[in-house]
């Protein structure tokens, strides 16, 4: 029997591979031969951890996808100098259908503003990643099965999007440097300055310097403004001590 904290456990992995990664495969049927077709995508996701994808109508996935939206998306640990075998990973099975929402653009764009040169084109279009179940490979011996349910976190978090974006814009323009003292804290080789803010959801936050990024994790869950700045504070005074 998994106790309650294990299989949480493997939720949150999910999801941090999910919020770490910028890019997946992404598998679809031909309709032609009902053959499989893989391609590598950029990949951003939402609030809730589902994944986000800027598509072209011209690309073979896109003409898959429109005669069929049951598609499979493989997402790994981009660790360097190790065996890719021994990386987490995770292989989702769902759905992927359109999505028209202007703050599901705007959150996969900051992650990726060079995008925007293709985000206006009319045969560019965002999609969602409906998931419903996945396949965690988080370790040797630690190889599980989960339903959506288990890795998606509630919606409306804040209540409202724009909430999530106040609060960016809050920390980007009047808390710059307090931003770069908390990035500094796991420089990995990564760029000690240039850090903004991309990104929040109830686990963390999402930081990005040029093609770099950074995925920093809050030390409690938050559900309200007020606990994000509590939870922000206590990351820099961590950083400072």
């Amino acid at each position: 029997m998994v106790d309650k904290v294990e299989f949480e456990s493997r939720g949150r992995n999910v999801r941090s591979l999910l919020r770490r990664a910028t890019t997946a495969a992404l598998g679809t049927i031909m309709p032609e031969t009902t053959a499989p077709y893989c391609s590598l995508v950029i990949v951003a996701t939402d609030p809730i951890s589902r994944p986000l994808l800027l598509l072209s109508d011209l690309a073979v996935h896109s003409r898959n996808i429109a005669a069929t939206s049951d598609v499979s998306l493989l997402i790994s640990s981009t660790a360097e100098n190790t065996d890719p075998l021994t990386e987490p990973r995770v292989t989702m099975q769902g759905r992927i259908v359109r999505n028209k929402d202007k703050t599901a653009a705007q959150r996969y764009l900051r992650r990726y503003p060079s995008a925007r040169e293709f985000a206006g084109f009319s045969d560019f279009h965002f999609y969602q990643f409906e998931p419903t179940r996945a396949h965690l490979v988080a370790g040797f011996g630690q190889i599980n099965w989960l339903e959506a349910a288990d890795f998606l976190l509630p919606p409306h978090f804040f209540g409202s999007d724009e909430v999530e974006l106040d609060i960016i814009d809050h920390m980007n323009r009047d808390h710059r440097s307090a931003v770069q003292e908390i990035a500094a804290m796991s420089p990995n080789g990564q760029p000690r300055e240039g850090w903004d803010v991309i990104a929040i959801d109830p686990e963390g936050m999402d930081l990005r310097a040029g093609w770099q990024y950074k995925r920093i994790l809050f030390r409690a869950a938050v559900s309200t403004p007020d606990e994000v700045r509590a939870q922000l504070v206590q990351l820099l005074r961590g950083a400072r001590n």
